[in-house]
């Protein structure tokens, strides 16, 4: 009877997760569209009928859905252009009309507005799906369009047979081309002829630019594609760079910011923008080590960097940079790493949780009452959990869960420590822990990066694993139940270098973009610096490979998903059941757990494949092998004479030796000196030591070196020196100076083969190096001045567009220059798009005002005039 009693508990909660699975996992696909984040050149655009045009002798509906991303400064642009065999084109836009009542959406017909025009609710602050059909009446000469249970209607002349070439977003389809592409995303394209489906592209697809036309036989082709499938399995690599000291993070929810706390500068990253800003404290260097955590209040809007007993506090705020006082000095050895924190709203209090140090691992809990200032240790005899490190926490409405870790009961690290799975949940009321459940592991031991993100209505947990016993190790995301010891694989597996308390992972949820955030950080001891990789994933989350419901109690099974495979387990349930007991687990997955379904994620920057200047085209390499490609501008990347990418196998300290010699090889011609070296990078040593850590480097980027071929290093000439094959070696770097040292020769065809550098971003845009700071500003200023020159030589009616492109690409190197400012507006309003301009030049005000602290004196018509 119990044994029945558990076994319907059981498929009671499975039919549950199975149809909450049903429901998450369901609408996850769709094509993502870059927008205007992006220069022209890179946004997304989808293609029907573009070769052979789709063509109807009687009433035609064509539907689609579309949903807004929230939370964006701009929308305007193309929802679709339809173009008909007589070359005229029928666009729905999304239009700038501030004026009330507000319309945005419009129906533009040739080159004339129709009497089509309607807003939708929730634009921008609402992620819904919204249903556009467009119905093309041949019999009544009528165009009717229907969204957001509104009809609208427009006379329009049908032939008996009308042929359409379709254009979602961008195209750049003979005189009908347009960049202008709203922030979106689009599923589920139909075509009905007399209501019959005779077209249907869902945009179901994971990769490549095929959209497939599963009822008919015309596909279409995306360009710049960003599928949703894969944007839910595969991680994204935002941001690599490297910072001076030891570094500590925090999360702003509300701003979609991640906090690096350094020791001279907050550096703060925008999750919308993909992008890095530093700002040097206010105070003064602060002192920062392994120890030390930070947390984000969102109520005081401060950020808390603590130790984990809370004495040693300091509390910096972002808006003056200031922080209320200098920690002491400290020494690594004296360290408890790798501890929790939890925030507790009901009582105002951060209580921090569990840490290891001097052999140790540690279970006290410390409370900090913010508005008293005070600090005591919570009695442990009412609070007590096997004492850990490298366990996670998540926040819940009345105190915190902590799964896993790495310990043991007696707290000392040589009496056999092991992983642990236990979830516990901290009650703040009663301050006590309560234990949930075990979970059973037949996989490889892992532990956890710090953080949870918690789903309490849906009962679910998202949380980072990872093996503790290699240094090469890999973050992989799991989602598991808060009341059932199970849970699965979702997503691809991010690099992870571990090396104990050298090394930190976290893991935030971006509720707005709907994404999960993590950064992953190396502390390099003998440098003295810290590098930090940022990366994303859209939610929900999927499994790399199809979901399976895999039960770990003792059995497993094989379910498929679906409303019937539902209904076959409750019928034939105790038979399975007995089946299912026979078997022996084999993969550690979970049902589908029900989460909310995020519709709308932020746009992420993807990096640009490389382009050589048409003007002077690198030499081809030998047939069957590619040329060996070194980017400098923007991130920094490496890719063998295979076409592999090996950027990874420069470790931070490798990768400066490899730069600082590269640059002064190609730069000067010559190379650098062993003094130099010494100067730059081993300045803290003595000579002894600094010769020995050149030599082991030294051997080890040339075994690197030897591995992508072509390049050597060499002392030939008494300086350390970069030799390569110049017919088998492209390095951007090396392109633009050829480009820059012949100015005389400077045109637009020129132009183009500069952009085409210096579009994947400014000059090692992730390294920071005081040694650098020479090479960034020379470059800066250089083409800054180049493009100002050309532009000031290109009469704006000849070419408008292009000088909108030279604008953007001075953007990269100095976002706040007036005259690119000016080039770009008159360049807008010349081409008709005065809603473009006037918000090209509002971003700039706002942008100077931040930078300088006050207003931009000139109006917007001073601009135009």
């Amino acid at each position: 009877m119990c044994t029945q009693i558990k076994f319907h508990k059981f498929i009671t909660s499975l039919f549950i997760l199975l149809i909450a699975s049903c429901s998450a996992f369901g609408q996850t696909y769709g094509l993502d569209f870059r927008s205007h984040e992006v220069v022209q050149d890179k946004r997304t655009g989808l293609a029907i009928g573009q070769e052979h045009a789709l063509c109807f002798t009687d009433n035609v509906e064509l539907s689609f859905e579309v949903s807004f991303i929230p939370n964006q400064k701009n929308y305007f642009g193309y929802l679709v252009r339809v173009i008909g065999n007589d070359g005229r084109n029928i666009d729905l836009i999304y239009d700038y009309d501030k004026s009330p009542p507000i319309r945005h959406f419009r129906i533009v017909i040739g080159d004339t507005f129709s009497r089509i025009v309607f807003d939708l609710p929730g634009i921008g602050t609402q992620d819904q799906w919204h249903t556009f059909r467009l119905q093309f009446n041949k019999d009544k000469g009528m165009l009717r369009l229907l969204a957001g249970g509104q009809t609208f209607e427009q006379p329009l002349t049908l032939s008996n047979k009308n042929c359409y070439k379709l254009f979602f977003g961008a195209n750049d389809y003979q005189n009908f081309k347009n960049s202008d592409v709203p922030p979106m995303m689009l599923r589920n394209i139909r075509i009905l002829e007399n209501n019959r489906l005779t077209h249907y592209w869902p945009l179901n697809e994971a990769d490549g630019g095929l959209a497939a036309d599963s009822v008919g036989n015309s596909n279409g082709i995306a360009t710049n594609a960003l599928w949703v499938k894969k944007m839910r399995t595969n991680w994204q690599a935002l941001q690599s760079f490297t910072i001076n000291g030891a570094a500590s993070l925090a999360f702003n929810p509300a701003e979609e910011t991640v906090y690096i706390i350094g020791r001279d500068s907050l550096f703060r990253y925008s999750i919308p923008l993909n992008k890095m800003r530093a700002d040097a404290y206010s105070t003064g260097p602060q002192s920062l080590s392994a120890k030390y955590q930070s947390y984000y209040n969102a109520v005081d809007k401060k950020i808390y960097l603590l130790p984990v007993t809370l004495q040693d506090m300091a509390i910096l705020d972002p808006a003056t940079l200031a922080w209320d006082k200098q920690l002491p000095s400290f020494t690594d050895g004296m360290n408890y790493c790798h501890f929790n924190k939890y925030y507790s709203p009901a009582d105002s209090a951060l209580y921090t949780f569990n840490g290891y140090g001097f052999f140790l691992y540690k279970s006290n809990i410390y409370r900090y009452h913010m508005p008293a200032g005070t600090v005591q240790l919570i009695d442990s005899s009412k609070a007590k959990m096997t004492p850990r490190y490298l366990a996670a926490l998540g926040p819940a409405a009345h105190g915190a869960y902590i799964m896993g870790g790495y310990g043991n009961p007696s707290g000392r690290q040589v009496l056999n420590p092991k992983n642990l799975y236990d979830l516990n949940y901290f009650d703040v009321r009663t301050r006590t822990f309560t234990k949930i459940y075990d979970l059973k592991i037949d996989t490889e031991e892992f532990v956890f990066a710090n953080s949870l993100v918690i789903n309490e209505a849906a009962h679910t947990y998202y949380g980072l694993i990872f093996p503790k016993h290699k240094f090469d190790s890999e973050l992989q995301l799991i989602q598991g139940s808060l009341t059932e010891p199970v849970f699965q694989a979702v997503g691809d597996k991010i690099p992870y270098k571990f090396h104990d308390i050298r090394s930190y992972a976290d893991v935030f949820y971006d509720s707005i973009a709907k994404r999960f955030i993590v950064p992953a950080l190396f502390y390099d001891e003998e440098a003295n610096r810290t590098t930090i990789s940022m990366y994303s994933l859209y939610g929900p989350p999927l499994p790399v490979q199809a979901p399976e419901a895999v039960l770990r109690k003792g059995y497993t099974g094989l379910i498929a998903l679906g409303a019937g495979a539902v209904l076959l387990l409750l019928f034939a349930g105790w038979q399975l059941y007995r089946r299912l007991r026979r078997k022996q687990p084999a993969v550690t997955t979970a049902s589908g757990i029900p989460t909310p379904i995020p519709q709308e994620p932020v746009l992420p920057v993807t990096p640009l494949q490389p382009q050589f200047d048409a003007a002077a085209p690198a030499p081809a390499a030998a047939p069957g092998q590619e040329k060996v490609l070194i980017h400098l501008f923007g991130d920094f990347q490496v890719r063998d004479s295979s076409g592999e990418e090996v950027t990874k196998l420069f470790t931070p300290l490798i990768r400066e030796l490899f730069l600082v010699i590269l640059l002064y090889s190609i730069r000067w011609e010559r190379g650098i000196s062993s003094e130099k070296l010494k100067e730059l990078l081993w300045f803290d040593k003595t000579a002894a030591s600094a010769r020995n850590n050149r030599s082991v480097n030294i051997a080890k980027l040339k075994n690197i070196l030897e591995r992508i071929g072509f390049i050597r290093i060499s002392k030939d000439t008494g300086y350390w020196k970069i030799d390569l094959d110049e017919d088998k070696v492209y390095i951007d770097y090396s392109r633009y100076l050829t480009i820059m040292r012949d100015k005389g020769q400077l045109n637009k065809h020129r132009m183009s083969g500069l952009a085409d550098i210096i579009q994947r971003g400014s000059f090692l845009t992730n390294d920071e190096h005081e040694w650098l700071d020479a090479f960034k500003s020379e470059i800066s200023n250089e083409i800054i001045d180049t493009y100002m020159h050309f532009a000031s030589s290109v009469d704006l009616r000849e070419d408008p567009d292009f000088l909108i492109k030279v604008a953007n690409y001075i953007y990269y190197f100095d976002p706040v220059n007036e005259d690119t400012m000016s080039i770009k507006c008159k360049s807008l309003a010349y081409l008709g798009k005065h809603s473009l301009a006037r918000d090209t030049f509002e971003h700039f005000g706002k942008e100077y005002k931040r930078l300088y602290g006050e207003d931009f004196e000139k109006n917007f018509q001073e601009i135009l005039e």
